[in-house]
């Protein structure tokens, strides 16, 4: 139990790590995300108009702001899952598993209103969508770690 508790520390405080570069990126970002200028698109044409129109979308800025206060709220439960393990208390798995359901659902988001791009004939968005996939999964993978051990930490009855 304990060495499980170690390993769902440690990874906790991974999530902690890229909670707090998200908090980051999210405050700095958020200026532009909500008021996007055209004139930083208007170079890339037909596309860049669409990637305009994307991002002045009402839905888009409600899950950028909705995220940031997600990632807010991650961490606070991180930072308390982390008292809890360094005292060998197993905290709840909640803060994971949201998390997860949330990277999930803003991929799913992103991928149906990300628009199209084509260049010379290849969908490039289906290219960014596959290495957005792979990131996700990759950043997932903490969450996943810690509710694996926590998992593992509890009693067998």
């Amino acid at each position: 139990m304990e060495k499980h508790l170690k390993k769902a520390k440690t990874w906790n405080m991974i999530l902690i790590i890229l909670g707090l570069l998200s908090i980051v990126t999210g405050v700095i970002g958020l200026p532009k995300s909500l008021n996007p200028k055209f004139s930083d698109y208007k170079v890339m044409g037909d596309y860049g108009q669409q990637m305009f129109d994307y991002l002045n979308n009402p839905l888009v800025k409600t899950i950028s702001i909705l995220s940031l206060v997600i990632s807010i709220v991650l961490v606070i439960f991180y930072f308390m899952a982390n008292k809890k393990l360094a005292d060998q208390v197993a905290p709840t798995k909640i803060p994971y598993y949201i998390n997860i359901g949330w990277s999930i659902f803003g991929a799913i988001i992103g991928f149906i209103m990300q628009p199209k791009m084509e260049v010379e004939g290849m969908n490039f968005s289906l290219v960014m969508m596959i290495v957005g996939i792979v990131f996700q999964l990759i950043f997932l993978l903490p969450a996943i770690l810690v509710i694996v051990h926590l998992f593992k930490a509890e009693p067998e009855e």
